[in-house]
């Protein structure tokens, strides 16, 4: 699933066919609750469209660990509730729940890749758009912190 974020206008949602209530649902939780319709279709119905859709990079978490060691190394922002990220987050991410991240966008470190990502990858795709949408250079992680996790990969908290 996607969304197409405006904070002035209602979201659409853009589905797999069957899914939109689950994911007006899950908007809803996360403090989107001002949903204007679905996309009919889902993401096929772009197929003969290609020029109204914008693919955000995606890193997988192999990949983040090796950049985490670069000398440049991309920021990493976990938009999971405070609560989930205080129990168990990436050594060094910023937290900032999804719900609050159009009004602490000034919080980001400028000039460099923002790493996004949640627990599974639902929230941190909303995310990522929402960051695009602002000129972040943004990458969203495959998987989300379980990734991270499958790939024995260490966290605190």
């Amino acid at each position: 699933a996607g969304t197409l974020l405006d904070h002035d206008h209602p979201i659409v949602i853009i589905a797999e066919p069957g899914r939109e209530e689950e994911a007006q649902t899950r908007l809803a939780r996360i403090g989107f609750d001002h949903v204007a319709g679905y996309l009919a279709g889902g993401m096929e119905a772009l197929e003969e469209r290609a020029d109204l859709v914008q693919r955000i990079k995606r890193i997988t978490a192999a990949t983040l660990a090796e950049q985490r060691a670069e000398p440049q190394p991309p920021a990493v922002l976990d938009v999971r509730r405070e609560k989930e990220w205080l129990e168990e987050h990436i050594e060094g991410s910023l937290n900032i729940p999804l719900n609050h991240l159009r009004e602490r966008l000034h919080e980001l470190p400028g000039n460099r890749q923002i790493v996004v990502h949640c627990a599974s990858g639902y929230r941190s795709s909303t995310a990522a758009s929402l960051l695009e949408q602002h000129g972040v250079d943004v990458a969203d992680l495959v998987g989300g912190l379980g990734a991270w996790e499958a790939a024995r990969l260490e966290t605190v908290g």
